[in-house]
């Protein structure tokens, strides 16, 4: 009984140091990863800074950076020119530092993003908020893999509101949400609150080769004084 005892004994530290070197070796390679990805953010992240200065090139300068989290932070714009005040950037990198929420978002097909942030002039007198979505049908078995063979359809924008009387000056803001396909605004939000006017795009709207990387803030101009004059 006793040698049985024993080997049990024995039996159970064995199987703790187990445990114990095991959770040992995950935190090492989690604290790891998280050091590896943290050092590819920052640089990554130097690049984007670039990205950020190009597309705004004549419109305004980087007046500061702050880290938000490990894979996310805030530039401070400087904008001399009317229509937006205290006008912020907030980029959303890949959030590489964790394995579990890269992995989700690799899942989910989460894209990183760049949000645009800033006050009117003018503050709007109603609240809006539109996002972009995209569906796709097909009546065919087989569905063709060369988007060259597609029959696409453009539908034009609608709105759905609560109110009975709105002006319908507020089409020329869709409009121009319509026309900046190339940016590919993922949401677009009007607030009486501050910030007035925020816009959500994908990070590589603005990366290098863009078509709308010049465009960029001639697109966020256009929509907010669509916002600003309009009475909806």
């Amino acid at each position: 009984m006793t040698s049985g005892r024993t080997s049990a004994a024995s039996k159970r530290v064995v199987l703790v140091r187990i445990l114990a070197i095991d959770l040992v070796l995950g935190v090492v390679f989690i604290a790891a990863w998280y050091l590896v990805f943290l050092r590819h953010n920052r640089r990554r992240a130097i690049d984007v800074l670039r990205w950020i200065e190009r597309a705004f090139a004549g419109h305004g300068t980087v007046a500061g950076v702050q880290w938000l989290a490990a894979s996310r932070f805030r530039v401070r714009l400087k904008i001399p020119s009317g229509v937006f005040r205290h006008a912020v950037l907030v980029v959303q990198l890949m959030p590489r530092e964790m394995p579990v929420n890269w992995l989700l978002t690799r899942i989910r097909r989460q894209r990183e993003t760049l949000t645009f942030e800033a006050d009117l002039d003018y503050p709007p007198t109603f609240s809006l908020e539109v996002h972009n979505h995209r569906w796709v049908g097909k009546t065919a078995k087989r569905f063709p893999k060369r988007t060259q063979n597609w029959e696409t359809e453009y539908a034009g924008p609608f709105v759905l509101t609560t109110r009975t009387n709105w002006q319908r000056e507020i089409t020329t803001m869709m409009n121009s949400l319509v026309a900046s396909r190339d940016c590919d605004c993922m949401r677009v939000r009007i607030r009486r609150d501050s910030p007035h006017f925020t816009a959500t795009v994908p990070l590589a709207a603005i990366s290098p080769g863009s078509e709308a990387q010049s465009e960029i803030f001639d697109i966020f101009r256009e929509l907010a004084m669509g916002a600003s004059t309009s009475r909806f």
